[in-house]
């Protein structure tokens, strides 16, 4: 008989399981170094990635540097230069203070470290595989650390496995990229990926940094924001109306240099700008909140990003005021705008020379009509005007209805509520029916259908669409160019995260194509929580989802029709190809019920 059940983890155990809650994929790697690179005062931090952070991430700055003893250990678990006892947890200022990561890291992969403090002589190199020390012996260095981590989750199989392709996976190491580089401006960054540079950014202001990340389209396009009150001091910058986009971007809430992310202070600036906003769109926004560290608690979540305000309600309240006053003392117009790199050369006024006022040569008695012979005159011209146009409310969606039937009588029956939900009484009850979703798996199937028999020919446009995708966009659209080609888009890398769209397929007509792939490479990001789905078919819906008919849109009753008809004609109308309901129907009996209480 078995005398005891419970026993002591083996510290090499007991560190992947800690490794759980800080490194949950590359990008927790990059975040944790580049923070610690940040309080050892680097004013140059090179990232160098490979493979998406699968084999290489290494991480060198030219801080303080670590002497003999500290390199060793920093790799125990606890280990921490910033936290003496527990109320330190309340006055933290600085980054790299929980003791787990390197310890984490260092007991999922293999670890070197290269450092040297600036007074010493020769720095320490030290090499760990699995939590296992393997060796520490002096060496050669410029002054500071260089991390390097590699074969990440090589001794936890089943982690690398859940890891997503190399192109999302590089895409959250962009997203924690930006979060670091937004938070400190005055630090030249750099970030390699597989021997490509992508960013090489030069120490400047918070706004230039945003440009220099987001695109030159921002430049004339935020507002300042700054406001300092006893509570909280706030700043940095709001992005006009016009700018909100359908998906996230440049969004950013930091407090004391910390990336957080807080649902109540979003919902306050999303009331700011209340009526301001396109429907289903979100305004960008880099801002600061500065306050006391003892008023906030950033330790409630292993990543420290989730952040409990003492007084969230005032602070929330500062926040509103700060947007409104903001928005309201702007002109929404555009605006010179004098902070900025790119000089403006402007041709000198002479003071000897005299101001002549341009003019204009105009033939007064020119008459048009007099050059017009009844020659020129088409024969039976007025028939030209007897075309009858029909509107259609669907000008942004493909042309799925040029393949629709008539309408039944049924038409009559369906009735469109709130331009986001078609209602249609069956048998049963009352269906509801939501309409995106629908025309998301209406689509979704002729995609799959058109692709699988290779019914695909595409249209040349007479003006090629030119489309500009911000660097994180363009490494998830570069990976899916191949697949789009396949569908009868006719496309061309122009460089720079630039591309063109000389063609189209012939099914596909009537829409924004900016917008489109715009919505298609977001919805194509958030379906990388549905693993089950193929690459192939995690595009066709990504497609689908981006060209469907948008909630908020008018629909006619042939429209509506088709979109019940069409619906039930696919293999599993219930579910968009991403598991989301369809519809959901309201029994009769429930709705009796209501009225016989």
């Amino acid at each position: 008989m078995i005398d005891h059940v419970i026993h002591i983890l083996p510290d090499s155990v007991a560190n992947q399981i800690a490794a759980g809650e800080v490194v949950q994929r590359p990008a927790s790697v990059v975040k944790e170094l580049a923070e610690n690179a940040i309080d050892a005062f680097a004013k140059n931090i090179k990232i160098i990635i490979k493979d998406s952070g699968k084999t290489l991430i290494q991480v060198i700055d030219d801080g303080m540097g670590m002497s003999e003893i500290d390199a060793r250990t920093a790799f125990e678990r606890h280990a921490t230069s910033k936290i003496s006892e527990a109320n330190d947890l309340f006055a933290i200022s600085t980054f790299g203070f929980r003791g787990e990561a390197l310890a984490s890291i260092a007991a999922v992969s293999q670890v070197e470290l290269n450092t040297r403090k600036a007074d010493a002589e020769l720095g320490t190199h030290i090499e760990i595989e699995g939590a296992k020390f393997i060796t520490q012996q002096p060496t050669l260095c410029n002054t500071g650390s260089v991390f390097t981590v590699k074969n990440l989750f090589y001794n936890v199989p089943a982690r690398r496995r859940f890891l997503k392709s190399d192109a999302l996976e590089f895409k959250h190491i962009v997203d924690e990229f930006h979060r670091v580089v937004l938070a400190h401006p005055e630090i030249a960054f750099t970030l390699i990926h597989n021997d490509s540079e992508i960013y090489s950014l030069s120490p400047t202001t918070l706004k230039q940094r945003i440009i220099h990340i987001f695109g030159k389209n921002y430049s004339n396009e935020l507002l300042d924001i700054s406001v300092e009150t006893s509570i909280v001091t706030i700043s940095g910058y709001i992005g006009k109306p016009n700018m909100a986009r359908k998906k996230n971007g440049l969004q950013f809430f930091f407090v004391n240099n910390r990336y957080m992310r807080h649902p109540f202070l979003y919902r306050t600036l999303i009331n700011a700008y209340e009526k301001l906003l396109p429907p289903e769109t979100i305004p960008s926004y880099v801002i600061f909140f500065t306050c006391n560290p003892n008023t906030i608690d950033v330790n409630i979540h292993p990543t420290k990003t989730e952040i409990k305000f003492e007084d969230e309600r005032a602070v929330a309240q500062i926040l509103e005021s700060a947007v409104r006053q903001t928005l309201g003392k702007t002109d929404i117009m555009p605006a010179i705008d004098f902070d900025t790199e790119t000089a403006i050369n402007l041709p000198p006024f002479s003071n000897n020379k005299p101001i002549h006022i341009p003019k204009i040569p105009i033939h007064s008695d020119y008459n048009p009509f007099n050059d017009i012979t009844k020659k020129d005159i088409p024969h039976h011209w007025e028939k030209l005007f007897d075309t009858k146009i029909e509107e259609t409310s669907l000008e942004q969606t493909p042309s799925l209805f040029d393949e629709q039937q008539e309408a039944t009588s049924k038409a009559s029956e369906i009735l469109q509520f709130k331009h986001q939900y078609l209602l249609m009484p069956v048998k049963s009850g009352l269906m509801i029916i939501d309409q995106h979703r629908a025309h998301t798996r209406i689509l979704y199937e002729m995609l799959i259908n058109k692709y699988e028999h290779e019914d695909m020919y595409s249209e040349k446009l007479i003006f090629p669409e030119k489309i500009s995708l911000t660097t994180d966009e363009n490494l998830i659209f570069k990976e899916l160019v191949p697949y789009l080609q396949k569908l009868g888009f006719i496309i061309s890398d122009a460089g720079n995260g630039t591309y063109d769209i000389e063609g189209i397929p012939h099914y596909w007509t009537n829409f924004n194509l900016a917008s489109a792939v715009d919505q298609f490479i977001k919805n194509y990001i958030d379906l990388e929580k549905t693993p089950d789905l193929d690459s192939v078919h995690h595009i066709l819906a990504s497609l689908a989802a981006s060209s469907a008919i948008a909630n908020g849109q008018s629909m006619s009753e042939s429209e509506m029709q088709f979109i019940f008809d069409s619906l039930f004609s696919t293999s599993n109308p219930q579910y968009t190809p991403y598991g989301e309901i369809v519809f959901h129907i309201i029994n009769t009996e429930d709705i009796e019920h209501f009225f016989n209480q």
